[in-house]
């Protein structure tokens, strides 16, 4: 099977728990940290995994083309709506981060924002994202790590591994 033909295909998750827990971190300082995340950013960016648009809204004017990528259909159709009230151009393309179908160097910057984590191939799309960034551009992300107490890693383990 190509990159192409891949699909992701997580309606559990991108219909139930993705939005809610977006929603509840937002409202508890997330916010503040995507846009602490997108400041000072300018050009030409590419967001992969841009899941239901959550940090459309906070990307500077400065940022004259967001293109947004999302694979999971539920999620891209949420993005969609967000990128259609963004104060800055967002397009919104289906395809995967492993395999961007976009030119070397076409980029300034790179944002990958709680992606990593839903990824199978983490290093792949790392790669992708520095292959479409232009030399002297940046990458940023926004990720969590394991958690520190036994009880929320084995719930981040078991959500790993099942959803």
């Amino acid at each position: 099977m190509s990159d192409r033909e891949a699909t992701v295909h997580n309606p559990i998750f991108a219909r139930w728990i993705f939005p809610r827990v977006t929603t509840n971190h937002d409202a508890r300082g997330g916010a503040g940290h995507r846009r602490e995340l997108l400041a000072g950013l300018s050009g030409r960016v590419i967001e992969a995994g841009a899941g239901m648009g959550s940090n459309f809204g906070h990307y500077p004017r400065s940022v004259k083309e967001l293109v947004a990528t999302e694979p999971e259909s539920y999620l891209r159709s949420l993005a969609t709506r967000a990128a259609a009230t963004a104060a800055i151009p967002v397009r919104v393309v289906d395809c995967l981060g492993e395999s961007l179908p976009m030119d070397d160097a076409s980029f300034d910057a790179g944002v990958a924002s709680a992606l990593l984590c839903t990824v199978a191939d983490p290093a792949r799309v790392l790669s992708e994202l520095f292959r479409v960034i232009r030399p002297g551009g940046e990458l940023r992300f926004y990720e969590h790590v394991r958690a520190s107490s036994l009880g929320l890693a084995l719930i981040q383990r078991i959500v790993d591994a099942t959803v």
